[in-house]
């Protein structure tokens, strides 16, 4: 593939085009994405907090590497490949569970929560053998702001340079002490950056939501000045009372302790890049996870997390089924244009269009950022 022609992207918002239609399309660039920005970047692997006892842990899988994450006997939190050091055997299907140490389906390989090898069945005969030359690989893992961050390939900068102010940014939402009330995994058949783009677009709201999402918020501030491979951007509401769910205000919780003066009656769009993005309201934050399975298609876990309070209500269970409508309405629009979208970014006639500089300046941040690092990876020029 020849190297794409970047500089339309990186100019300023006003003058800006988006990205060319092969990011979207090409499986070259696919496989730039694996390499190099989520292996070779930080990842979102969920809550930390949803591992919360001894044994606890997450199976999934960042850049075609499957991974456990899971909670010690020490009670700390550790990541590694979910692969026997004997043959390479998968040792856990994907998703939550719990154990008392991890067993090689295959051989019966026996491992320990901290990764260190205990068993090895007929191993005695072969010469040389230490079992402790063969604990599970472990990736380096980081907790910040309640969210579990993972690198894969070891290589990327600090976290925190990495996040840079993320922290900061939020800390009136108090992410780190927010408990998860709902989870749901789901796949759509479009690019990975289509998904997340379209939940840091106000200007897609009129026409695709305009009976349910549209009428809930007013235009949003500029993005905000950050550090980090982030953007963020707040807007007010357009009513009073919470737009986590669909009807009129009274019927949500009541704001976060943290917020106070506009942020009660707002909204704050986060996209972490690559692929962790959320919206940190009033009284709930809903975050979304997107990974790609194929050039084509994402894989999405959506969290909505909650002040400990709110959710320990006694009527929290029913408003949360307010909440959970909220979200599928919402994404089942933006998905049936996401599937549209995808093949016309197909066509052999596409090209790249411009950025809508008042309600699209998230969406060009991540071009830009993402523009960079093609270009550091060779398949682009400025």
């Amino acid at each position: 593939m020849p190297k794409l022609s970047l500089s339309k992207v990186l100019r300023p918002t006003a003058k800006a085009y988006t990205l060319p239609p092969a990011c979207y399309v090409d499986e070259e660039i696919l496989a730039f994405e694996h390499e190099y920005l989520f292996a070779g970047g930080w990842v979102s692997a969920g809550r930390a907090g949803d591992l919360a006892q001894t044994g606890d842990y997450l199976a999934f899988t960042v850049a075609d590497t499957p991974l456990i994450a899971i909670r010690g006997e020490d009670h700390g939190l550790r990541v590694f490949a979910n692969t026997c050091r004997h043959r390479g055997m998968r040792l856990v299907e994907p998703g939550r569970g719990h154990c008392s140490r991890f067993v090689c389906p295959f051989h019966g390989w026996c491992y320990r929560l901290d990764g260190s090898l205990s068993a090895a069945p007929r191993m005695g005969g072969a010469d040389g053998f230490d079992s402790a030359d063969f604990g599970l690989v472990q990736v380096p893992s980081e907790e910040r702001a309640g969210f579990l961050f993972v690198n894969v390939d070891a290589k990327a900068p600090a976290l925190d340079d990495w996040l840079g102010d993320f922290e900061n940014v939020h800390e009136p939402w108090r992410l780190g002490s927010l408990i998860t009330g709902s989870q749901r995994d789901f796949t759509v058949d479009c690019n990975w950056k289509l998904f997340i783009e379209v939940f840091n677009d106000y200007y897609h709201l009129r026409k695709v939501h305009p009976q349910t999402l549209s009428t809930l918020y007013a235009d949003p501030d500029p993005v905000d000045e950050t550090r980090g491979a982030f953007v963020s951007q707040f807007g007010e509401h357009a009513r009073r009372g919470s737009v986590g769910v669909l009807e009129e205000a009274g019927s949500g919780l009541d704001p976060l302790p943290g917020l106070s003066g506009r942020l009660v009656d707002g909204t704050r769009y986060t996209w972490v890049y690559p692929g962790l993005t959320f919206a940190a309201s009033r009284d709930a934050v809903w975050a979304l996870e997107a990974a790609p399975a194929g050039v084509s298609t994402t894989t999405v876990r959506l969290s909505l997390l909650f002040d400990s309070a709110s959710a320990s209500a006694g009527d929290f269970e029913t408003i949360l089924g307010r909440y959970e409508n909220r979200m599928a309405v919402g994404l089942d629009e933006d998905i049936a244009v996401l599937e549209a979208q995808q093949p016309g970014l197909r066509s052999s006639l596409s090209r790249a269009g411009r950025v809508c500089p008042e309600l699209e300046p998230s969406v060009h941040a991540f071009h830009r950022w993402y523009a960079d690092q093609l270009i550091s990876a060779g398949l682009g020029t400025a």
